[in-house]
């Protein structure tokens, strides 16, 4: 259900009146009301508390979003509130929250955030990359620098084979050795780091989305029924 307003009292209309764009104001606004702010109606006080953590997390106060996150998800829960102006306050919060744990570097608790996530969601495109984007964090750390000397190798293999095509007359005929040697060991690494990539981070993911496409395939069978 959507929340419910109360008559509106002069700090929260004076916070409405801030463009919700401008982060810093509303972050200095709520600190300095927020005595003030526990003892709003609860509508009031939550709606600024969804507007507060959204400046936190544009701001990249990860940890202190994680704090009023909490709160806010627990409430929305607690008072069965699903909107707030038209925004899905525990699903959007909720994804905050797992963006910030990653950003932390906190990333079981952001992958298990994130699964729980996309089985709450219908195919969101956002929560599953989010999710991808958790396993790819905790991957084997060798796999983006191989890719990279991989990328790296492969243009100057191929630069050198077409300079050395033009050019034959100016080169010994073993420089074409080293290309081809060169362009090999490029293959083989972009292979493995594709292998790896896939391993890590592709196929759980897609296992997990899988799974919660059924579960919820299974979910809405039973309601039928």
């Amino acid at each position: 259900m959507s929340i419910q307003y109360s008559q509106e009292s002069r700090i929260f209309r004076d916070f409405r009146c801030i463009p919700y764009s401008d982060y810093y104001y509303l972050i200095r606004f709520y600190e300095q009301y927020n005595t003030d702010i526990d003892h709003l109606p609860f509508d009031q006080g939550l709606i600024m508390s969804y507007y507060y953590a959204n400046a936190l997390f544009e701001t990249y106060e990860y940890e202190s979003h994680i704090k009023i996150a909490n709160y806010i998800l627990e409430q929305s829960i607690i008072n069965n509130i699903r909107y707030i102006d038209g925004d899905d306050v525990y699903v959007t919060t909720l994804y905050k929250k797992t963006y910030a744990h990653m950003k932390l570097g906190e990333y079981d608790v952001a992958k298990d955030l994130a699964k729980q996530l996309v089985r709450i969601t219908d195919n969101n495109i956002h929560c599953s990359n989010l999710l991808a984007q958790c396993y790819r964090e905790v991957r084997p750390s060798w796999v983006k620098p191989v890719l990279i000397t991989s990328a790296t190798a492969s243009l100057f293999a191929a630069i050198s084979i077409i300079l050395f095509s033009f050019f034959q007359e100016f080169f010994a005929p073993q420089l074409f050795h080293v290309s081809y040697a060169l362009f090999s060991l490029a293959v083989i690494g972009l292979s493995a780091s594709i292998f790896v990539h896939y391993k890590y981070v592709v196929a759980p993911t897609r296992k997990i989305l899988s799974q919660a496409r059924a579960d919820r395939k299974s979910d809405f069978s039973k309601k039928s029924t």
